[in-house]
């Protein structure tokens, strides 16, 4: 629900609304509310928050906006507690828009020396509720929370709950045209507004602002470039606060392997297209990748940024499951405001992680998940997911059924002509006679170390390139590297296979009817063949993991 309709809840007779912003809007909204409420009702606005412990007036006008201290009697006007506060509201035989800052923090914290203080505060809440339902007098009450803290359960049920949208398109092309005009004058014609809008997009009001005034007085020169610049770096910034990690254009390089997947988001890049739109294609959702660590899925989903163009954003779990379900849903209202774009939940599982005590799901995992679920099964935004986790068995099943995700691919350790891909791509950043094609290793020296590194992920078999390299680079030589280099450094290193193999097993048995293979079969001549008990040879036809 959006903060317009506040004043249409208050006309239907809710006297209580809770309303949630980010706190670098804070002022914003108290004036949107003063003046769309306060003004138009011809009543006082009057604040309350901890660290004042009393009511203060709020007033604002073109110049500027203060908050005045009360003199009248009947309200509180000293520093004695939250149901004083309460109390005075209800004993008070004027009008006015009451607004409590931050709640919900006070209902969530346990203070010292106050047993049961959350349930006081819910009751008395809810006896506001219907008190103020049957007064007569115009006395309407906003919860404004400013700290991602949820009402409880017990007043969501009551209490209606309205967020504050980012801006649109237009509105930002307002804002910026306005805050640049400060500062410059009159805009330069060959000013592209449109250029500055993207690269602000997913910012409020007051963060474009200061991203404005940061940008002229960083820039050397006033153009578009130079000023999109600047505020995307800012943007940048302010969403690695949000634990987002926004990267306008993916630089990274191609992966060996994997080709099922690859086919998959060139589709993907298709059904995003406008002749999909025009075919009532509906627009991709996403992708799950499971698999053990190291096999590639983090590359492979800034690879599928690349190739369908997007920027990525990626969103810490970690953060996400301490923060809560109001915290993901701002997070998700930023992300789609930036669409087109890849959104990445790396360690997907994170986020549904039982108690380590109880082992029991607890009330902020539901929240989180019936969040994930509605947004996922409803959006209509061009945001592609890509989720990477380990072990299936971990979602919830919910998540894994037909709508949520287009597909899910099975990310395994790489099959023989696909070592051989990721061996080459490696090798040529530092040994150039394996550059355009390349091929100093005869097919009997490549069957050699393909042999020697089955079950290695990607990431063990680039370190041991990355280790032969620096070991020439140390002595001083020419970087040549060889059979007899790669080997020395597989023999050097335990891979992930056989320090775990049975968590790796467990893993792969759990994705087999779940997952679709990622890579196709291996018919290459480096396919190890296969034979039956007895020894006879057979085809390759079955070699996949998931034949």
């Amino acid at each position: 629900m959006q903060l317009s309709k506040l004043d249409l809840l208050f006309k239907a007779g809710t006297p209580i609304v809770n309303v949630s912003t980010p706190l670098c809007e804070r002022i914003t909204v108290l004036e949107l509310i003063y003046q769309e409420i306060a003004v138009n009702k011809n009543i006082p606005l009057y604040v309350w928050n901890a660290g004042w412990g009393c009511f203060k007036k709020f007033k604002a006008d073109s110049q500027n906006n203060q908050f005045y201290p009360i003199n009248l009697k009947e309200l509180q006007v000293i520093n004695d507690g939250i149901f004083a506060a309460f109390d005075c509201l209800l004993s008070y035989d004027g009008e006015g828009v009451f607004i409590f800052e931050n709640l919900p923090s006070l209902i969530k914290e346990t203070l010292p020396g106050y047993f049961g203080i959350s349930s006081r505060i819910i009751s008395q809440v809810i006896n506001t509720f219907y008190e103020l339902s049957k007064c007569e007098l115009a006395k309407y009450v906003v919860l404004m929370t400013t700290d991602n803290t949820e009402l409880p359960q017990s007043l969501c049920d009551l209490i209606p709950t309205l967020s504050t949208p980012l801006p649109s398109f237009e509105e930002i092309a307002s804002s910026i045209q306005i805050f640049l005009t400060k500062y410059i004058g009159k805009l330069p014609r060959e000013l592209e507004i449109s250029s500055l809008v993207h690269a602000t997009s997913g910012l409020t009001i007051e963060e474009i602002r200061t991203g404005c005034a940061l940008a002229f007085h960083s820039a050397h020169q006033i153009d578009t470039q130079t000023l999109a610049s600047h505020l995307l770096s800012y943007k940048i910034s302010r969403f690695l606060a949000f634990n987002l990690n926004f990267i306008p254009s993916p630089n990274v390089p191609d992966f060996g392997g994997l080709d099922l997947l690859k086919d998959f988001i060139k589709k993907a890049k298709l059904d995003f297209s406008g002749q999909a739109r025009d075919a009532n294609i509906p627009l991709p959702k996403g992708v799950l990748l499971v698999g053990p660590p190291g096999t590639g899925k983090t590359l492979a989903a800034n690879v599928s940024a690349r190739e369908l163009g997007f920027p990525l954003i990626s969103i810490d779990t970690g953060a996400v499951a301490a923060g809560g379900a109001t915290y993901l849903k701002r997070l998700l209202t930023r992300v789609e405001a930036c669409a087109p774009v890849v959104l990445y939940f790396d360690e997907f599982d994170k986020l549904f992680a039982a108690n380590s005590v109880t082992g029991e799901d607890n009330t902020n995992n539901k929240q989180i998940l019936g969040t994930l679920l509605t947004w996922l099964q409803d959006k209509h935004s061009p945001v592609f997911v890509v989720a990477t986790l380990n072990r299936l068995d971990a979602l919830p099943p919910e998540l894994t059924r037909v709508g949520r995700f287009d597909e899910i691919f099975y990310v395994g350790f790489p099959q023989a002509i696909e070592r051989k891909e990721i061996l080459t791509l490696h090798l040529a950043r530092f040994d150039q006679r394996y550059c355009n094609g390349g091929n100093p290793l005869t097919s009997k020296e490549w069957r050699v170390i393909l042999n020697k590194t089955v079950n290695c992920t990607g990431a063990e078999l680039a370190r041991m390139v990355e280790k032969a390299a620096r070991c020439q680079f140390h002595q001083g030589r020419e970087i040549l590297i060889g059979l007899a280099e790669l080997l020395e450094q597989r023999e050097a290193m335990v891979p992930l296979y056989v320090r775990d193999t049975d968590r790796i097993l467990a893993i792969e048995n759990r994705a087999r009817y779940f997952a679709q293979p990622s890579s196709s079969p291996d018919h290459s001549e480096y396919a190890p063949a296969i034979t039956t008990f007895w020894g006879n040879s057979q085809n390759h036809s079955s070699s996949n993991f998931f034949d």
